[in-house]
């Protein structure tokens, strides 16, 4: 009897040995190094999560794998001016040729109404219409100074992200048509997790005289002088004689406007706070997938 219940006592250690190295945490279990499901366990390297699995960044489905469609960035504006509000911005990803502006040439009807007005959906709309588009977003809103937007998607073909191009503009509201933007900004072969900063100059779109006046700006300055709003944004009619996108020179403001010996535009409802230099504002962008 006495050898008997030995050998049960042993057939039942045994059978608790097996089990503990078969359990979840054990030498042999389904997380264990050899275990079941070893390397292909969850965070095993070709389990589900894993680097080489189906929802890994390197598997089949994943931000890097082979079946993967698109690649993702996020984009983002920071106001860098003292006083000047950013309308919403437009922001255009494309391939090489398309131009949302360039230097010494005229503005398209798009770039006047977001430099005069603030608006950005018909730049987006004339973007949209090019062979080499590829998609545009906006944040939305009005940004203070000091302010960073909050981040929006661009979504290309993975195909074109080796050769891309993006495009930004966003209207310096207490102006005439000032905007600060780049174009064709060079962000091809970005890996996913890298990020790119690019200070934005400022440009005047050459479509509006900068006169500075409360009818002839859409915003705070002006409607503090009894003006601004809508109505005082973009005019069809270009009365800028140059006629041509150029770096903006800045606002005169009404400082000194009384002595004739010092700069000052007595028809100007800015002041000081209102000036700017350059860059105006920053754009970051950061590969998401």
């Amino acid at each position: 009897m006495k050898t008997f219940h030995l050998k049960a006592l042993t057939v039942v250690i045994g059978v608790a040995l097996l089990a503990g190295c078969s359990g979840d945490d054990g030498e042999q279990g389904p997380q264990g190094p050899q275990g079941i499901q070893g390397e292909q366990g969850d965070t095993g390297a070709q389990g589900p999560a894993g680097p080489e699995g189906p929802q890994g960044p390197e598997g089949p489905q994943g931000p890097e794998g082979p079946q993967s469609a698109v690649a993702a960035y996020t984009v983002s504006i920071t106001n860098l001016t003292h006083g000047q509000p950013l309308a919403p911005a437009a922001f255009i990803a494309h391939e090489p040729g398309f131009e949302a502006f360039a230097a010494a040439q005229p503005a398209s009807l798009g770039v006047e109404i977001l430099a005069e007005g603030g608006d950005p959906s018909m730049l987006m709309s004339e973007a949209a219409d090019a062979v080499q588009f590829l998609d545009a977003a906006t944040n939305g809103a009005l940004l203070g100074p000091g302010a960073t937007s909050d981040g929006v998607s661009l979504i290309v073909p993975t195909l074109d992200a080796d050769n891309l191009r993006l495009s930004v503009a966003s209207m310096l509201v207490d102006t005439n048509d000032a905007f600060a933007g780049m174009s064709n900004v060079d962000i091809s072969n970005m890996t996913v997790g890298q990020t790119m900063i690019v200070s934005l100059l400022t440009w005047d779109a050459g479509t509006e005289a900068n006169t500075e006046t409360a009818a002839t700006m859409p915003g705070p300055a002006a409607s503090g002088a009894g003006g601004g709003g809508a109505s005082a944004g973009f005019d069809a009619a270009r009365d800028d004689l140059v006629d041509a996108v150029r770096i903006h020179a800045g606002v005169v403001t009404n400082a000194n406007a009384n002595d004739a010996s010092k700069e000052g535009l007595a028809t100007s409802v800015l002041n000081q706070s209102d000036r700017f230099d350059n860059p105006s504002a920053q754009l970051v962008v950061t590969r998401t997938r």
